[in-house]
């Protein structure tokens, strides 16, 4: 029998300035479509980024604005071929805008509503921020005619109204509380209309299991006398840093005399010294963490680091005492882990490729990390976490075909006794949907990512419309 061996067809993408294709560019070609859009003249567009495809296609992502002001989540993407002819656009645009934009409040009195409702114990890592925004209020409507309505074909995206609001961002970075909270606060009565951790993180869900990464090469660097973990040979210098159990700073540059870096065993607590062997581990797993999935990026798809462009990050380690999760800051442009409590260290493969690929989306999609889209976000990031763990334990390549029982189909199965997520069936860790539903956007986004996540394993290893199992 001919061969059924399913294939994936990859892309490879590069940042690029979007030209212009004779006299129409992808401004001016989208700007002309405003009357058949739905969109008057008070709307406008900004640039956010372009890229070019291997098969020389232009696609350049476009923020919409009203009367100057951005609105929220309105996004149109532009598809131009080498030729400069205009395909059809990704249209993500808000219709009928009118509203009044002057502003009550100010900012100084939006970020003071956000302050009052987040009561921090500590002081912010930085200045919370405020940006005004236009921000339409959706609802899901069942489609007319739809006899029953369960999926999302089944329903409509409908705008019931539209907020001048503030945009206010706050992060938290102390003993007792690491966070990002955005708020949504309307510019003319203060009123909050919206709220959203915006830290991405790995959620901590149970009891421990030590994590093995095996003997790894690591990029250093000699400086003087000694070796850091700085990695010159990727990107613009990836380097990681030991916070030594403090939850703000950078922290201090990875050091030792011998170039040879941890001891395989866990860290545990803060009476153990961070700079030993044991606390070197933790650095050496997310020092390779993040070549790994810099390399994945880089040589399977060609991407250049986590922006396209080759911009440095770094990873710190031993957050916080006890810290039980990892998060990536965009504030940053970093990786945090925490040692961990109800379970070891959480510097596993596919979290590392599952949190970077938080900073490759944030450049990218512009995914609100709440409702739906939060949970496509973490999706995202499961399926090239995993990917990215794959990639590593196939000796840095990916294979033809992955079974259906391999390890990249559950997330951290390495931190605990049970995964965290369960991509063949999400619904096995207790609280994952199998489908979409219009509820999901209810959910945890650790939680509503379920769907996005079987659609991929579907995808690779096929379904039956009466599968169970």
């Amino acid at each position: 029998m001919a061969s059924s061996r399913r294939t994936f067809t990859l892309l490879t993408l590069a940042l690029v300035v979007a030209p212009a294709f004779g006299q129409v560019t992808p401004l001016s070609h989208l700007t002309d479509l405003r009357g058949t859009l739905g969109l008057d003249g008070q709307n406008t567009f900004s640039q956010r980024n372009a890229i070019r495809d291997e098969a020389g296609r232009t696609h350049v992502r476009f923020q919409q604005h009203y009367q100057g002001i951005p609105v929220f989540g309105g996004m149109a993407i532009t598809h131009t071929e080498a030729s400069g002819l205009q395909r059809p656009l990704t249209d993500h645009l808000v219709r009928h805008l009118a509203i009044n934009v002057q502003p009550n409040l100010s900012p100084a009195e939006a970020v003071a509503v956000a302050h009052g409702h987040l009561s921090p114990a500590g002081a912010y890592a930085e200045p919370p921020t405020a940006k005004l925004v236009v921000y339409p209020v959706k609802a899901l409507a069942a489609k007319a005619g739809r006899a029953r309505a369960v999926n999302a074909e089944d329903f409509d995206e409908q705008v019931l109204r539209q907020v001048l609001a503030y945009h206010v961002h706050t992060s938290l970075r102390n003993e007792g509380e690491t966070k990002d909270t955005d708020y949504l606060v309307d510019a003319h009565t203060g009123a909050i209309l919206e709220t959203w951790d915006d830290l991405h993180t790995t959620a901590a869900v149970g009891s421990g299991k030590s994590q093995f990464s095996g003997t790894v090469s690591l990029n250093t660097n000699l400086n003087g006398a000694s070796y850091e973990l700085k990695d010159i040979v990727r990107g613009m210098n990836i380097s990681t840093y030991n916070l030594n159990h403090a939850t703000s700073g950078t922290g201090t540059l990875y050091s030792d005399a011998d170039n040879a870096w941890g001891d395989g065993t866990n860290y545990t607590g803060s009476t153990t010294s961070t700079t030993g062997a044991t606390g070197q581990t933790a650095a050496v797993d997310a020092h390779y963490g993040v070549g790994i999935t810099y390399d994945f990026y880089k040589n399977l798809l060609g991407r250049n680091g986590i922006d396209g462009a080759g911009r440095a990050t770094y990873s710190r380690v031993h957050y916080s005492t006890s810290y039980d999760n990892a998060f990536w800051d965009d504030s940053c442009f970093c990786m945090t882990y925490g040692d961990g409590s109800s379970f070891k260290s959480l510097e596993a493969p596919d979290v590392a490729g599952h949190e970077m690929s938080h900073g490759v989306c944030a450049s990218t999609a512009n995914l609100t990390y709440s409702g739906e889209s939060g949970g496509l976000n973490e999706a995202n990031s499961d399926m090239f976490g995993n990917m990215v763990e794959l990639y590593a334990r196939s000796g840095f390549t990916m294979p033809a075909t992955v079974a259906n029982t391999d390890a990249c189909w559950t997330v951290g199965e390495q931190l605990s006794t049970t995964p965290l997520r369960y991509m063949y069936k999400p619904s096995l860790d207790g609280s994952s949907p199998n489908a979409w539903s219009s509820t999901v956007k209810n959910l945890d986004v650790h939680y509503s990512s379920g769907p996005a996540n079987r659609m991929f394993f579907f995808l690779s290893q096929g379904a039956s419309a009466t599968s169970t199992s």
